[in-house]
């Protein structure tokens, strides 16, 4: 019961998060679920976090943009594939080592948010981007939020969600073939929902009020963190 609690507190926010400014949940969800159990992440949180995407991109639908998803997600597919051929030959000792390498780039990244060409061969690459780093570490957030930063609120919100609803389907996927998402898998992430859906609820309560440039100062600096306590410990 203690770890339920933990684990769902962990979700919580970084459900509430994401829920808010449109990203933030797999940066600080997955350093400090890796931290309590490696075991949790990639596969469980991805699997988990389709509740919150799913709820987000149906009530956002009206404010989605289209008109590059499917770029996007052929994009994601070609990375997806690249990283779980290389999870095969990564023994689990080293998997924190790459989780906080890649949530150390995402946060450069986020930082940085440069801005990328609305172009066919700019979507791609950073769907393939976003589905390598998505699959490896969970975190694939960051490089999609690029695209639409420039994009009101609700678009970014809504438009994130229903790409992460579907790249994360694909990312199951190519976890499961690679032995990465099994039963185990599944159950831990049906045990991470509640959270997800929980942090859900409560933005809808304060997504008004919260200053999004202290929400993403707070998850650049708890993910930098915690990505380096992952290295440490892996070291």
């Amino acid at each position: 019961m203690t770890a339920f609690l933990l684990t769902n507190s962990i979700v919580v926010l970084g459900a509430l998060l994401q829920a808010v400014t449109g990203l933030g949940a797999g940066l600080i969800v997955v350093p400090l679920l890796a931290m309590v159990n490696l075991q949790l992440v990639p596969g469980p949180m991805i699997f988990a976090s389709l509740a919150l995407s799913t709820v987000m991109a149906y009530r956002g639908r009206a404010d989605i943009a289209y008109a590059n998803v499917p770029l996007l997600l052929a994009g994601v597919v070609l990375g997806t594939v690249a990283a779980a051929a290389m999870l095969t030959r990564l023994p689990p000792e080293d998997l924190g080592l790459v989780f906080g390498g890649f949530i150390l780039a995402a946060v450069a990244i986020s930082i940085r948010s440069p801005s990328i060409p609305q172009v066919p061969a700019g979507m791609l690459g950073a769907g393939t981007l976003s589905g390598f780093m998505g699959t490896s570490a969970g975190i694939g957030a960051p490089v999609l939020a690029l695209l639409y930063q420039h994009q009101s609120g609700p678009t970014i919100r809504a438009t994130l969600a229903l790409l992460y609803l579907f790249s994360s389907v694909v990312m199951l996927l190519a976890l499961h073939l690679a032995g990465r998402f099994g039963d185990a898998e599944f159950r831990s992430g049906l045990l991470l929902m509640p959270g997800f859906l929980l942090g859900y609820l409560v933005s809808l309560r304060i997504v008004r009020h919260v200053d999004k440039g202290y929400a993403r100062t707070a998850v650049v600096v708890i993910s930098t963190l915690s990505a380096l306590v992952l290295i440490w410990r892996s070291l």
